[in-house]
Protein backbone atom coordinates (compact mmCIF):
# COMPACT_ATOMS: atom_id res chain seq x y z
CA UNK A 1 0.00 0.00 0.00
CA UNK A 2 1.43 3.44 -0.88
CA UNK A 3 2.36 5.43 2.21
CA UNK A 4 1.51 8.87 0.85
CA UNK A 5 -2.18 9.72 1.22
CA UNK A 6 -1.92 11.83 -1.93
CA UNK A 7 -0.50 8.96 -3.97
CA UNK A 8 -2.70 8.35 -7.06
CA UNK A 9 -3.07 4.64 -6.30
CA UNK A 10 -4.20 5.32 -2.76
CA UNK A 11 -6.67 7.90 -4.02
CA UNK A 12 -8.07 5.38 -6.51
CA UNK A 13 -8.47 2.78 -3.78
CA UNK A 14 -10.22 5.21 -1.44
CA UNK A 15 -12.64 6.27 -4.17
CA UNK A 16 -13.42 2.84 -5.60
CA UNK A 17 -13.69 1.04 -2.27
CA UNK A 18 -15.58 3.83 -0.51
CA UNK A 19 -13.02 4.35 2.23
CA UNK A 20 -12.99 8.15 1.95
CA UNK A 21 -14.22 9.58 5.23
CA UNK A 22 -17.48 11.50 5.01
CA UNK A 23 -18.94 14.07 7.40
CA UNK A 24 -19.57 12.62 10.85
CA UNK A 25 -22.36 15.03 11.75
CA UNK A 26 -25.36 16.55 10.07
CA UNK A 27 -28.00 15.07 7.77
CA UNK A 28 -27.14 12.30 5.36
CA UNK A 29 -26.17 13.87 2.00
CA UNK A 30 -28.71 13.31 -0.78
CA UNK A 31 -25.99 13.27 -3.43
CA UNK A 32 -23.76 10.20 -3.41
CA UNK A 33 -20.98 8.75 -5.53
CA UNK A 34 -23.30 5.91 -6.51
CA UNK A 35 -25.90 8.34 -7.87
CA UNK A 36 -23.24 10.29 -9.72
CA UNK A 37 -21.83 7.11 -11.29
CA UNK A 38 -25.28 5.80 -12.24
CA UNK A 39 -26.06 9.08 -13.98
CA UNK A 40 -22.75 9.01 -15.84
CA UNK A 41 -23.41 5.45 -16.98
CA UNK A 42 -26.91 6.36 -18.18
CA UNK A 43 -25.51 9.24 -20.25
CA UNK A 44 -22.69 7.12 -21.68
CA UNK A 45 -25.03 4.26 -22.59
CA UNK A 46 -27.36 6.62 -24.44
CA UNK A 47 -24.94 9.08 -26.04
CA UNK A 48 -21.41 7.72 -25.75
CA UNK A 49 -18.49 8.50 -23.47
CA UNK A 50 -17.82 11.86 -25.11
CA UNK A 51 -21.16 13.13 -23.78
CA UNK A 52 -20.09 12.58 -20.17
CA UNK A 53 -18.72 15.61 -18.34
CA UNK A 54 -18.83 16.81 -14.77
CA UNK A 55 -21.08 19.66 -15.90
CA UNK A 56 -23.49 17.36 -17.76
CA UNK A 57 -23.77 14.89 -14.89
CA UNK A 58 -24.34 17.72 -12.42
CA UNK A 59 -27.06 19.20 -14.62
CA UNK A 60 -28.83 15.84 -14.95
CA UNK A 61 -28.80 15.48 -11.16
CA UNK A 62 -29.90 19.05 -10.53
CA UNK A 63 -26.75 20.03 -8.65
CA UNK A 64 -23.91 22.44 -9.22
CA UNK A 65 -20.71 21.11 -10.77
CA UNK A 66 -18.84 21.96 -7.57
CA UNK A 67 -21.16 19.63 -5.66
CA UNK A 68 -19.82 16.71 -7.72
CA UNK A 69 -16.21 17.58 -6.97
CA UNK A 70 -16.90 16.97 -3.28
CA UNK A 71 -17.47 13.31 -4.19
CA UNK A 72 -15.18 12.69 -7.17
CA UNK A 73 -12.12 14.86 -7.99
CA UNK A 74 -12.15 14.65 -11.80
CA UNK A 75 -13.87 13.26 -14.87
CA UNK A 76 -11.09 10.67 -15.23
CA UNK A 77 -11.86 9.29 -11.79
CA UNK A 78 -15.60 9.51 -12.43
CA UNK A 79 -15.16 7.34 -15.51
CA UNK A 80 -13.18 4.81 -13.50
CA UNK A 81 -15.99 4.63 -10.94
CA UNK A 82 -18.50 4.25 -13.78
CA UNK A 83 -16.44 1.40 -15.26
CA UNK A 84 -16.31 -0.42 -11.95
CA UNK A 85 -19.96 0.15 -11.09
CA UNK A 86 -21.32 -1.20 -14.38
CA UNK A 87 -18.90 -4.11 -14.65
CA UNK A 88 -21.79 -6.25 -13.50
CA UNK A 89 -21.61 -9.55 -11.68
CA UNK A 90 -19.44 -12.29 -13.20
CA UNK A 91 -20.84 -15.82 -13.46
CA UNK A 92 -21.12 -17.43 -10.05
CA UNK A 93 -18.44 -19.91 -9.07
CA UNK A 94 -19.49 -23.56 -9.30
CA UNK A 95 -16.86 -26.02 -8.14
CA UNK A 96 -18.97 -28.87 -9.49
CA UNK A 97 -18.89 -27.52 -13.05
CA UNK A 98 -16.24 -28.29 -15.64
CA UNK A 99 -13.50 -25.64 -15.50
CA UNK A 100 -13.61 -25.12 -19.27
CA UNK A 101 -17.33 -24.44 -19.32
CA UNK A 102 -16.86 -21.90 -16.54
CA UNK A 103 -14.21 -20.02 -18.53
CA UNK A 104 -16.44 -20.13 -21.61
CA UNK A 105 -19.34 -18.69 -19.60
CA UNK A 106 -17.01 -16.01 -18.20
CA UNK A 107 -15.89 -15.01 -21.71
CA UNK A 108 -19.49 -14.78 -22.95
CA UNK A 109 -20.59 -12.78 -19.91
CA UNK A 110 -17.72 -10.31 -20.30
CA UNK A 111 -18.54 -9.96 -24.01
CA UNK A 112 -22.16 -9.23 -23.12
CA UNK A 113 -21.04 -6.57 -20.63
CA UNK A 114 -19.04 -4.78 -23.31
CA UNK A 115 -21.89 -4.98 -25.80
CA UNK A 116 -24.32 -3.50 -23.24
CA UNK A 117 -21.89 -0.69 -22.43
CA UNK A 118 -19.78 -0.16 -25.57
CA UNK A 119 -18.43 3.12 -24.23
CA UNK A 120 -16.30 1.05 -21.82
CA UNK A 121 -14.17 0.09 -24.81
CA UNK A 122 -13.38 3.76 -25.47
CA UNK A 123 -11.81 4.22 -22.04
CA UNK A 124 -8.04 4.21 -22.26
CA UNK A 125 -6.44 1.66 -19.95
CA UNK A 126 -4.04 3.77 -17.92
CA UNK A 127 -3.61 1.48 -14.92
CA UNK A 128 -4.40 -2.09 -13.82
CA UNK A 129 -7.86 -2.68 -12.31
CA UNK A 130 -8.13 -2.01 -8.59
CA UNK A 131 -11.88 -1.58 -7.99
CA UNK A 132 -14.08 -4.31 -6.47
CA UNK A 133 -16.24 -4.68 -9.58
CA UNK A 134 -13.41 -5.36 -12.00
CA UNK A 135 -11.43 -7.43 -9.51
CA UNK A 136 -14.49 -9.66 -9.11
CA UNK A 137 -14.11 -10.60 -12.78
CA UNK A 138 -10.44 -11.37 -12.25
CA UNK A 139 -11.25 -13.62 -9.30
CA UNK A 140 -14.03 -15.35 -11.25
CA UNK A 141 -11.54 -16.40 -13.96
CA UNK A 142 -8.75 -17.32 -11.55
CA UNK A 143 -10.85 -19.84 -9.65
CA UNK A 144 -11.63 -22.38 -12.41
CA UNK A 145 -8.11 -22.06 -13.85
CA UNK A 146 -6.62 -22.76 -10.44
CA UNK A 147 -8.98 -25.69 -9.94
CA UNK A 148 -7.89 -27.06 -13.33
CA UNK A 149 -4.35 -27.35 -11.99
CA UNK A 150 -2.69 -24.38 -13.67
CA UNK A 151 0.36 -23.30 -11.71
CA UNK A 152 0.14 -20.12 -9.68
CA UNK A 153 2.88 -18.40 -11.68
CA UNK A 154 0.79 -18.82 -14.86
CA UNK A 155 -2.64 -17.81 -13.55
CA UNK A 156 -2.38 -14.04 -13.92
CA UNK A 157 -0.85 -14.29 -17.41
CA UNK A 158 -3.73 -16.43 -18.68
CA UNK A 159 -6.42 -14.18 -17.20
CA UNK A 160 -4.75 -11.06 -18.63
CA UNK A 161 -4.63 -12.75 -22.05
CA UNK A 162 -8.32 -13.66 -21.89
CA UNK A 163 -9.28 -10.16 -20.76
CA UNK A 164 -7.32 -8.68 -23.65
CA UNK A 165 -8.79 -11.09 -26.20
CA UNK A 166 -12.40 -10.42 -25.21
CA UNK A 167 -11.84 -6.68 -25.10
CA UNK A 168 -10.14 -6.54 -28.51
CA UNK A 169 -12.79 -8.65 -30.23
CA UNK A 170 -15.46 -6.45 -28.65
CA UNK A 171 -13.63 -3.33 -29.90
CA UNK A 172 -13.63 -4.71 -33.45
CA UNK A 173 -17.33 -5.59 -33.22
CA UNK A 174 -18.23 -2.10 -31.99
CA UNK A 175 -16.02 -0.41 -34.59
CA UNK A 176 -17.61 -2.40 -37.41
CA UNK A 177 -21.12 -1.76 -36.11
CA UNK A 178 -20.52 1.98 -35.85
CA UNK A 179 -18.99 2.08 -39.34
CA UNK A 180 -22.04 0.30 -40.79
CA UNK A 181 -24.37 2.69 -39.00
CA UNK A 182 -22.50 5.69 -40.40
CA UNK A 183 -22.82 4.19 -43.89
CA UNK A 184 -26.49 3.26 -43.36
CA UNK A 185 -25.92 -0.35 -44.43
CA UNK A 186 -26.91 -3.57 -42.74
CA UNK A 187 -24.46 -6.17 -41.49
CA UNK A 188 -25.44 -8.50 -44.34
CA UNK A 189 -24.91 -5.77 -46.94
CA UNK A 190 -21.52 -4.75 -45.54
CA UNK A 191 -20.27 -8.32 -45.39
CA UNK A 192 -21.57 -9.13 -48.87
CA UNK A 193 -19.83 -6.03 -50.23
CA UNK A 194 -16.59 -7.11 -48.58
CA UNK A 195 -16.80 -10.63 -49.98
CA UNK A 196 -17.49 -9.27 -53.47
CA UNK A 197 -14.55 -6.87 -53.18
CA UNK A 198 -12.24 -9.71 -52.15
CA UNK A 199 -13.36 -11.75 -55.14
CA UNK A 200 -12.48 -8.81 -57.39
CA UNK A 201 -9.07 -7.90 -55.98
CA UNK A 202 -7.44 -11.06 -54.55
CA UNK A 203 -5.15 -12.61 -57.21
CA UNK A 204 -4.78 -16.38 -56.90
CA UNK A 205 -1.14 -16.31 -57.96
CA UNK A 206 -0.17 -13.89 -55.19
CA UNK A 207 -2.54 -14.98 -52.38
CA UNK A 208 -3.43 -18.58 -53.28
CA UNK A 209 -4.81 -19.64 -49.89
CA UNK A 210 -6.80 -16.45 -49.39
CA UNK A 211 -8.21 -16.67 -52.92
CA UNK A 212 -9.22 -20.29 -52.31
CA UNK A 213 -11.05 -19.37 -49.09
CA UNK A 214 -12.83 -16.46 -50.76
CA UNK A 215 -14.08 -18.66 -53.58
CA UNK A 216 -15.16 -21.48 -51.26
CA UNK A 217 -17.39 -19.12 -49.27
CA UNK A 218 -15.35 -18.65 -46.09
CA UNK A 219 -16.19 -14.94 -46.13
CA UNK A 220 -19.89 -15.31 -46.86
CA UNK A 221 -22.14 -12.86 -45.00
CA UNK A 222 -24.01 -14.09 -41.94
CA UNK A 223 -26.34 -11.10 -41.73
CA UNK A 224 -25.99 -10.97 -37.95
CA UNK A 225 -24.02 -8.02 -36.50
CA UNK A 226 -21.95 -9.91 -33.92
CA UNK A 227 -22.23 -13.54 -34.98
CA UNK A 228 -19.03 -13.79 -36.97
CA UNK A 229 -16.89 -11.92 -34.47
CA UNK A 230 -18.28 -13.85 -31.52
CA UNK A 231 -17.83 -17.15 -33.35
CA UNK A 232 -14.20 -16.24 -34.03
CA UNK A 233 -13.69 -15.35 -30.37
CA UNK A 234 -15.30 -18.59 -29.22
CA UNK A 235 -13.11 -20.62 -31.59
CA UNK A 236 -9.95 -18.88 -30.40
CA UNK A 237 -10.83 -19.34 -26.74
CA UNK A 238 -11.54 -23.04 -27.33
CA UNK A 239 -8.10 -23.51 -28.86
CA UNK A 240 -6.47 -21.60 -25.98
CA UNK A 241 -8.25 -23.89 -23.53
CA UNK A 242 -7.12 -26.94 -25.53
CA UNK A 243 -3.56 -25.70 -25.21
CA UNK A 244 -3.92 -25.01 -21.49
CA UNK A 245 -5.35 -28.48 -20.94
CA UNK A 246 -2.35 -30.06 -22.67
CA UNK A 247 0.04 -27.76 -20.82
CA UNK A 248 -1.45 -28.69 -17.44
CA UNK A 249 -1.18 -32.40 -18.28
CA UNK A 250 2.49 -31.97 -19.23
CA UNK A 251 3.15 -30.12 -15.98
CA UNK A 252 1.70 -33.00 -14.02
CA UNK A 253 4.05 -35.34 -15.85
Amino acid sequence: MPRNANDPMRQRIALLWGTTAGPSRGPRPTLSLDRIAETGVRIADAEGLEAVSMQRVARELGYSTMSLYRHVPSKEQLVEVMMDSCAGTPPAADDNADWRSQIEAWVRALWDTYRRHPWMLRVQIGAPPIGPGQLAWFEAALRPLSRAGLREENLVSVVVFLLGAVRQFAVMAVDLTEARERGHVSAAEAEADYEAALRDVVPADRFPLLAHLVHTGAFQATGLPDSGMLDDLDFGVQRVLDGLESYIQRQRG
